[in-house]
């Protein structure tokens, strides 16, 4: 009977340190995201500024560089050769301002505005004008001028530049505008509601 006892007590510990030779579970690792409440937050990456705002307001660079349209009209299309009748020439007057530290260089013969029509922001085709012997007209009646080879510290320049849109959509415009930088390739600033301050001319 003590035998038995005593057999009986060897299996009862056995089993018990059976038990508690088992492996706990693994912790779960923790995450490398942290919490939106900890003290070290993950920072989105900043956005880049939208370069864009209604014509009314202007462009406006942060370097402080400024453009406005101080005219937006509709022409007649005898003012230019051969004009679809379902064209109309829309011509547009950029004054700059240069509030920046440095000279802007401009390369003679480019486009410093692109004119878009409709909501997908559709280029407008340039438009080829005539040649005035009167300087008077061509002041009058000019498509296109440039303001110069360079826009010097606190100085300013017109450009005068036009195109042609489907005469459904002139209430319809936008227009990028396209400047010089002193360092670098300087982003557009796109202007919106053109449509909306266009006046004829006859």
């Amino acid at each position: 009977m003590r035998l038995l006892t005593a057999t009986v007590s060897v299996v009862v510990v056995l089993g018990a340190l059976a038990g508690c030779s088992s492996k706990p579970e693994p912790a779960a690792a923790p995450s490398s995201t942290p919490s939106a409440g900890s003290s070290g937050d993950a920072v989105e990456p900043s956005s880049p500024a939208v370069l864009e705002g209604p014509v009314s307001s202007g462009a406006r660079w942060p370097d402080g560089l400024s453009a406005r349209l101080t005219a937006v009209e509709r022409v007649p299309s005898s003012w230019a050769s051969d004009v679809p009748r379902s064209l109309v020439i829309v011509r547009l007057t950029l004054e700059v301002s240069n509030g920046t530290g440095a000279v802007l260089p401009v390369e003679p013969m480019t486009r410093e505005m692109d004119l878009l029509y409709g909501p997908n922001r559709e280029e407008a085709d340039p438009v080829a004008g005539f040649s005035y012997p009167d300087p008077a007209e061509g002041r009058r009646k000019g498509l296109q001028r440039d303001g110069g080879t360079r826009i010097p510290v606190g100085g300013r320049a017109t450009f005068v530049e036009s195109g042609l849109v489907p005469a459904g959509a002139v209430q319809d415009l936008t227009v990028q505008v396209k400047l010089p930088s002193a360092d670098g390739i300087r982003d557009p600033f796109t202007l919106t509601g053109v449509g909306s301050v266009v006046k004829t001319v006859r």
